[in-house]
């Protein structure tokens, strides 16, 4: 009989989300930034982009699921 994994409770993990709107001098929207504030370590980490705060979230979670 294959031997059954240890069920583990959930971890959770808080991220404070700030995202803001860049507009030009005349006024128009340029684009939108992010940035994450870990709630764990007290630091912010900036995002140019909703492709890098899509690929540090994916490579945050891949490495957290990783530790035991």
């Amino acid at each position: 009989m294959p031997e059954s994994s240890e069920m583990r409770p959930p971890r959770y993990h808080h991220f404070i989300l700030l995202v803001w709107e860049e507009r030009g001098a005349d006024g128009q929207h340029v684009t939108w930034r992010f940035s994450l504030q870990d709630s764990q370590k007290e630091e912010r980490i900036g995002f140019k982009n909703l492709d890098e705060l899509t690929a540090f979230l994916e490579k945050w979670m891949k490495e957290s699921s990783e530790k035991p």
